[in-house]
């Protein structure tokens, strides 16, 4: 007889059971379990947990006409409905995450936490990329005195540069103060290149930097909107109406518009180069990856190993400030 010894002895023994116990049902049509046992050399209890784990997992099918009580389903077949049960699950799971973020949100919009001071923040969360632009699109109309920006990572979209020129001049001609700073990088793209010198024309405050560690919108001097996700701004964001968060988060924009270039002082690509310092092999990747190559193939042309060539793009990455897949940075920098 099978002996069952530790719990894991016992899983396996029994999964050999059950397997034993599949091809022997598949053999036999008439197949018994009460008869199976003493062929196999296994007790009754082995047995049935073995019938019950061929159930589980969908080999064996409960049919009270049969002998056994159950038919044979095929692996593939019993894997198919496997993966629907678990697509549904997830299906559920998302629908009802939903509902709770709505939930959280209606609760936080209409109705403020006991206790509130007249000095607390105010947290408001923005849970898809429309509602984000959409809010901000609301407050920059309403700007009174200041709009200070932060923006990490890669250039803004092509097709929405004019869209931002014109926001930029309806808000500077009411007097409002733009100051903005943009990852150094960006500034070697043609068209940024010209949205910021004409945004710096209309009156905008603009300066380059070689490291940004978040996208940051403060405007006036109490309403702050950070990501929710600092490396995927599709997530969302939440917005935070405190003169006292603001202050602390203009104190470290501050920090960073100090040691940032002012947008005349860096005036075409070789300067833009010659500030980044890239080395040989540096350059060699980024005109690579530029051209499409697959990372692989770049390690097998410097003579470096993949696990080098990863730690070199993650270096040149935090030191570009840029957020997003380091392929579209190659694209930007590619030397003409």
């Amino acid at each position: 007889m099978i002996r069952l010894k530790n719990e894991e002895e016992s899983d396996q023994e029994i999964d050999g059971l059950a397997r034993l116990l599949y091809w022997t049902a598949n053999r036999r049509v008439d197949w018994d379990s009460a008869a199976v046992g003493p062929e196999v050399g296994a007790e009754p209890v082995q047995v049935e947990r073995a019938v019950a784990r061929l159930t589980d997992i969908g080999l064996l099918i409960p049919m009270p006409t049969t002998t056994s009580g159950y038919v044979c389903a095929r692996p593939e077949e019993a894997l198919a409905r496997l993966l629907a049960a678990e697509q549904q699950i997830v299906e559920e799971s998302q629908r009802q995450l939903v509902s709770s973020r709505d939930q959280i949100r209606t609760l936080m919009r209409g109705f403020p936490m006991q206790g509130e001071s007249a000095g607390a923040a105010h947290v408001e969360l923005l849970l898809s990329g429309a509602e984000v632009n959409n809010f901000i699109e609301r407050q920059v109309g309403g700007v009174r005195r200041r709009q200070l920006v932060m923006h990490p990572g890669g250039a803004p979209p092509q097709e929405l540069v004019d869209e931002m020129i014109l926001r930029d001049v309806e808000v500077i001609s009411r007097g409002v103060q733009i100051k903005a700073l943009y990852p150094r990088h960006v500034a070697s793209i043609d068209y940024v290149r010209e949205y910021l010198a004409e945004a710096a024309h209309q009156g905008a405050d603009i300066r380059l930097s070689p490291y940004l560690p978040i996208r940051l919108i403060l405007l006036d001097e109490d309403l702050a909107v950070l990501p929710i996700d600092p490396h995927d701004t599709s997530k969302g964001a939440f917005t935070i109406r405190s003169s006292e968060v603001a202050r602390a988060l203009k104190a470290i924009l501050y920090f960073h518009w100090h040691g940032a270039s002012k947008l005349d002082e860096i005036s075409d690509r070789s300067a833009l180069d010659g500030q980044l310092s890239l080395t040989a092999q540096e350059h060699a990747i980024i005109r690579m990856l530029a051209m499409g190559a697959r990372d692989d193939a770049i390690a097998r042309h410097l003579s470096i190993s993949p696990r080098t060539l990863s730690r070199t793009i993650s270096i040149l990455l935090d030191r570009l400030g840029v957020q997003s897949r380091f392929r579209t940075v190659g694209r930007t920098l590619l030397v003409r």
